[in-house]
């Protein structure tokens, strides 16, 4: 040890030590009011950094990574009773407690219990061929449809949620729309996404199918409500960047500094100093401690894969 006095300075003792720094756990990243920004529970407070594309985002991470607790209708984010940690690869923050108390009980396949909240089915449209059937609170309206980065999507009808939920069960089984893409799959799509009408045209016709199939449920339906196209709203009009950087994993500690080109369904485009811009998904951030970044922080902390848009030959042979 060096520079320690064997004597207590009398002067330095009565200045009270510093406080410690905020338990600033990052919860993740949503939508509010059709505008994106990354969450964080501060004490008892939720605290917002809105990510609309300009936007400086400078951020350093660090310790151990925590469960983020779970969510119930109108009463905010409630801590993980146990203080899990969460293993620093996974994009699900939770520990398997609090990810049954959180919503999926309320919809699980086995378990319709109807909650007194009125429901909606859409079908969102990721790219050709890739067609999901979705329920989501009205009161939500179109949030969960953002956080998935859906590119384009059409309500097609309401009702309490046993109904929508068997209406959306039936729709999977018919093979029209799954439930469920990978993360990965949706990302990869955006180099190839068709012009508008051919989403329009997707999604009308789809839409027209599935509210055959549900001729018999006992839903409102909507066979003329309004198809969304998210193509630019998302940054996506000449698709991805044709190179960039995806976040694969956080260490321990790092730092992220740049500025936010879009942001699309749970992921950020980040724009940085030195080469391609930086796709972060930001579920890999819920369950850190985060704290704004200093001032000359450098990007650090996070191991990367390079991305390429695939060649495509217009050509079918060569001679």
């Amino acid at each position: 040890m060096v520079g320690v006095n064997a004597t207590p300075n009398p002067v330095s003792a009565s200045v009270p030590a510093p406080a410690p720094a905020p338990d600033r756990l990052c919860t993740g990243l949503s939508w509010f009011e059709e505008r994106p920004a990354l969450t964080a529970v501060d004490g008892g407070d939720l605290r917002l950094k809105a990510l609309a594309p300009g936007t400086r985002l400078a951020l350093t991470w660090s310790g151990r990574r925590r469960c983020i607790g779970w969510t119930a209708p109108g009463t905010g984010r409630t801590p993980c009773a146990g203080d899990a940690d969460i293993d620093a690869g996974s994009t699900l923050a939770q520990c398997p407690a609090c990810q049954n108390r959180d919503h999926g009980l309320a919809i699980a396949r086995d378990r319709i219990t109807d909650d007194g909240r009125s429901y909606q089915l859409y079908l969102a449209w990721f790219a050709p061929g890739m067609l999901k059937v979705g329920i989501t609170a009205v009161q939500r309206g179109v949030a969960r449809l953002l956080e998935q980065g859906a590119i384009g999507y059409t309500l097609i009808a309401t009702g309490p949620l046993p109904a929508i939920r068997r209406a959306e069960l039936t729709l999977s089984a018919s093979g029209l729309a799954k439930e469920r893409y990978r993360s990965r799959a949706k990302v990869e799509a955006w180099w190839g996404l068709p012009d508008a009408e051919g989403l329009r045209s997707a999604l009308t016709e789809a839409r027209s199918r599935a509210l055959r199939i549900l001729a018999d449920h006992v839903v409102e339906a909507f066979p003329d409500g309004p198809i969304i196209d998210n193509t630019a709203f998302f940054g996506l009009t000449d698709g991805a960047p044709a190179t960039y950087h995806e976040v694969e994993a956080l260490d321990d500690t790092g730092t992220l500094v740049g500025e936010v080109r879009t942001v699309i369904g749970k992921h950020v485009l980040v724009a940085v100093d030195d080469g391609a811009p930086l796709l972060l998904d930001t579920r890999l951030l819920a369950g850190r401690h985060t704290v704004a970044a200093g001032d000359g922080a450098r990007v650090g902390g996070m191991r990367t894969a390079e991305r390429r848009r695939p060649l495509v030959y217009d050509t079918p042979t060569l001679f």
